[in-house]
């Protein structure tokens, strides 16, 4: 008895494991989350913290399960792409048959209704903006839109996410200013780049089997160009964020140089490509940024 239900155990044990990792992928959802949550903090307007314990509350459940469909319906549209790729196929729980496909169905389905469900109590406002975010990550993955198979508006797909993400946590939190816009679209900037990096990562294997990628589409030397003009692009964004808020005090200046430093250091120590080094550049100097900028946005409510 003692060794089945240790077997049991162990069963259970694995099951969420692969429900987590392999099916809505939980560092995608957690990472997503977290910039959602950014922008939750950047549009509180008080300190008191207990008047934001039904919003966090909503905004913390309603994320997660959003973010949870997102993966999860990506998962369920790239079983087979998913199945012949390498660097995916431990990512996809349905594609090696883990959980089938009618159990995907169904948690998907759930992974929808519980934000929308609750958005229904909250306001008509968030009703819409939930649908709308819903169907915007249903649009990425699932034809007959399947925008991740569509060169370019893949690129456009990360941006709008990324922009509505923080906006989504700021809305909830009450309050969207000028700071939660830029920070935005600096976040949205971000997210081509790491989509247009991931591309030439998967650069061979997409080329390889068909997959018209944007990176595939436009060539290898060109995704090279683009993703350096994006870089630009987005330290160009950054600028509006460290002159009205990152040079606000001594402390968030020192921030910025912090970041700046460590990513002179990191690009030394690893020594890649010019483009890779300049990718991991502006993950250490936007973060510096981004740090500033919430510092800022605290003093202000002190």
């Amino acid at each position: 008895m003692k060794i089945s239900m240790e077997k049991a155990y162990k069963k259970n044990n694995n099951l969420v494991f692969v429900f987590l990792t392999g099916f809505i992928r939980i560092r995608g959802v957690l990472n997503w989350s977290a910039i959602s949550f950014f922008g939750f903090i950047l549009g509180i307007s008080s300190l008191d913290l207990s008047s934001y314990t039904i919003p966090f509350f909503f905004f913390s459940v309603s994320t997660f399960f959003i973010l949870a469909f997102t993966f999860a319906i990506n998962n369920y549209y790239d079983i087979d792409t998913d199945r012949e790729n390498p660097r995916r196929a431990h990512l996809n729980a349905i594609a090696s048959e883990t959980i089938s496909k009618h159990t995907a169905v169904v948690l998907n389905i759930i992974f929808v209704i519980i934000p929308l469900g609750f958005s229904v109590f909250y306001n008509l406002w968030v009703f819409v903006f939930c649908f709308l975010l819903i169907f915007w990550m249903w649009a990425y993955s699932a034809p007959p839109l399947r925008l991740k198979g569509r060169p370019g508006l893949d690129i456009l797909w990360h941006f709008t996410a990324f922009v509505a993400l923080v906006l989504w946590g700021s809305y909830l939190a009450g309050s969207i200013t000028v700071l939660n816009v830029l920070v935005a679209l600096s976040l949205g900037i971000f997210g081509c780049i790491a989509q247009v990096d991931n591309h030439i990562s998967d650069y061979s294997y997409d080329k390889a089997s068909g997959s018209k990628t944007f990176a595939v589409w436009i060539g290898i030397d060109k995704a090279h160009t683009t993703l350096k003009i994006f870089i630009i692009i987005y330290i160009i964004v950054l600028l509006p964020l460290i002159v009205l808020y990152s040079f606000q005090s001594l402390y968030t200046i020192l921030i910025i140089i912090g970041g700046i430093s460590v990513g002179f250091f990191v690009v030394k120590i690893k020594r890649s490509s010019f483009t890779s080094s300049l990718y991991r550049f502006i993950i250490f100097f936007g973060g510096s940024v981004f740090l500033s900028c919430f510092i800022s946005h605290i003093n202000t409510l002190l």
